[in-house]
């Protein structure tokens, strides 16, 4: 910084150019010290470091040391920096520069020559404001290559330190007031209606928002006349409060919103992956790609289809196996009666030729052949009633019907069967339901000692279905039922409210039985016509608390009327689908 007054005292240089003595001696001051202080300054951006914030010095694995802020800039897109001199690798963690381990030994430095030098301290104050007017870009007005340092306030002009010795060197103009960029004050605005006069006033008033700015011309006599006024001073003073306060909240939401970006870039890593630095025990450095949790993910998709693929592979494996000893079979047997046929038919053509040269013979001929006759006869009712009887077996439809169960396997024939077990309280109506779908007629029913059975068919499943009593004592006796059950129908009596709690008992200890995990459930809802109290789908599920009885399980509740036999073929054609894959019930 240049003193306020500069004595010129003549000197002679080398090569004839007169510098004054204070000016000399602080530059060879300056050099001193400038020569001392590259420890506290960054090599990149030249700043000098500071006890906190972004000049804070940084150390990486090589040594060198740098600011915060131009080792986030180096950072920026990387999981590792390199140093800007030599070049080695410093890993980055998930905190990027901010796991950085500070310099102390140069903040330790920095703490004493701030708490023990005043001189020090004016010296940083001074190479800071220097790095201002650098940040500023302001040109010399002597010479446009080199960056203002001060304005001289006489000259009216931006100079840089070299220029500012050189034009001020004389006595005359050693005297003229130099100050820092940063000290420079503000030109005042002028009137934009007045040129030649400033602006000293701000307009009040709410339709002068736009255009608010007066000199007293305009105050007295000009579009501002009788507006309510206030000194530009003061109107500015309370919108620097205004900003203030604004600046001082949006600071907490600026760190808020960098720690946002800063664990949105770590989660984006995390996903797309990063790229580590390791290093050997001989110091050789290695990056390697860590991969993320979308690598990760598409690898579990992978091998899921990989091994959905392969399953897959032995399941058509073991269909074909099936379907091929079928066909094997069935042409064994075609073939077989094929040969079989065509030997009756020989020996019946020979037993007709042999029957038509005997009635050409004489009758003498034909009585002695009689025995021979009857044996011949007896033979061909023999073969006749071979005939009819395999004939009867014999199936000429050559179509093979497949299907195909949920769990991929194949069945070959017209029907597959389905076990069907219907449990249910007392008079729920499960009986009446049973001969509803076998004869499609309500009958007259009595409570169920034992069990009833009867086969339903329904498109290509024949229901093997076991309506079992639900009487308590009869109760203990439905485990022996659930050996191979595929589907599970449970039958609720809506309109009887007060055993519904005695429903959701037994519901749960059927839920709870190994042998039936892998059964479907239906569960009937019945009598919803017939009652006017009987209790919406909804309440009932709620009231068994099926969400959770049922979590886990193929299951549907629907309601229905045994009488009438609304639901329950609804009911069949669900669980039709649950048995055969997905596509097949459709070529029914």
């Amino acid at each position: 910084m240049f003193s306020n007054n500069i004595q010129a005292v003549p000197a002679m240089a080398c090569g004839g150019t007169k510098l004054s003595g204070d000016v000399f001696h602080r530059n060879q001051d300056s050099k001193r010290k400038h020569a001392g202080s590259n420890l506290l300054e960054c090599k990149v951006c030249n700043d000098t470091f500071c006890l906190q914030g972004a000049k804070v010095p940084r150390l990486l694995l090589c040594g060198h040391s740098f600011c915060h802020e131009c080792l986030t800039k180096l950072g920026q897109h990387e999981d590792f920096l390199r140093c800007p001199f030599d070049r080695q690798v410093t890993p980055l963690a998930d905190s990027g520069v901010w796991g950085l381990k500070k310099n102390f030994a140069l903040l330790e430095l920095l703490e004493r020559l701030e708490a023990n030098s005043e001189s020090g301290l004016e010296e940083r104050t001074s190479r800071q404001k220097k790095s201002h007017s650098r940040m500023s870009g302001m040109p010399c007005d002597e010479d446009e290559n080199h960056e203002a340092t001060v304005f001289c306030t006489v000259c009216n002009t931006h100079l840089c330190d070299a220029c500012a010795v050189a034009t001020h060197s004389t006595k005359t103009l050693a005297r003229h007031k130099q100050v820092p960029l940063s000290e420079k004050s503000k030109e005042k605005t002028t009137c934009s209606q007045h040129p030649p006069h400033i602006v000293e006033y701000a307009c009040m008033e709410k339709e002068c928002v736009g255009d608010l700015l007066m000199c007293f011309v305009c105050k007295d006599y000009g579009r501002h006349q009788g507006h309510k006024h206030t000194p530009l001073g003061k109107a500015a003073e309370d919108t620097r409060a205004t900003l203030t306060e604004a600046v001082l909240c949006t600071r907490p939401l600026l760190d808020k919103i960098s720690d946002a970006v800063r664990k949105l870039k770590e989660t984006i890593q995390h996903i797309e992956g990063s790229v580590q630095v390791i290093e050997d025990l001989d110091g050789v450095t290695e990056t390697r790609r860590a991969p993320g949790t979308a690598e990760m993910a598409r690898s579990k998709v992978r091998l899921y289809f990989q091994e959905l693929n392969e399953t897959l592979q032995r399941q058509q494996q073991v269909a074909f196996s099936v379907l091929d000893t079928h066909i094997r079979e069935r042409l064994h047997f075609l073939r077989q009666y094929q040969e079989e046929f065509t030997n009756i038919l020989s020996t019946l053509s020979t037993m007709s030729e042999d029957c038509d040269k005997l009635l050409c013979e004489d009758d003498a001929k034909v009585l002695q052949n009689g025995s021979d006759i009857c044996n011949l006869l007896e033979t061909l009712q023999l073969h006749q009633q071979h005939f009819l009887e395999v004939s009867e077996r014999i199936t000429l439809d050559a179509s093979i019907p497949v299907t195909f169960t949920k769990d991929n396997r194949v069945h070959i024939g017209r029907k597959m069967e389905m076990r069907v077990v219907v449990l249910g309280l007392d008079q729920a109506g499960k009986t009446t339901i049973l001969f509803k779908l076998k004869e499609n007629e309500v009958i007259n029913t009595i409570p169920t000692i034992g069990f009833n059975v009867e086969t339903v068919e329904h498109r290509h499943l024949n229901f093997t279905i076991w309506d079992v009593g639900g009487h308590p004592k009869l109760r203990p006796l439905w485990r022996h039922y659930y050996l191979n059950t595929q589907a599970l129908v449970f039958v609720v009596d809506s309109a009887d409210v007060d055993r519904l709690e005695e429903s959701y008992d037994e519901l749960s200890a059927l839920m709870s039985e190994k042998q039936l995990k892998d059964a479907v459930l239906l569960i009937f809802a019945n009598k919803q016509q017939d009652k006017p109290n009987a209790l919406s789908i909804d309440t009932i599920t709620e009231r068994l608390a099926l969400q959770r009885l049922c979590y886990g399980r193929n299951w549907l509740i629907r309601p229905c009327n045994a009488k009438s036999g609304e639901g329950l073929w609804d009911g069949l054609e669900w669980l039709s689908q649950q048995l055969v894959a997905a596509g097949v019930m459709d070529l029914a």
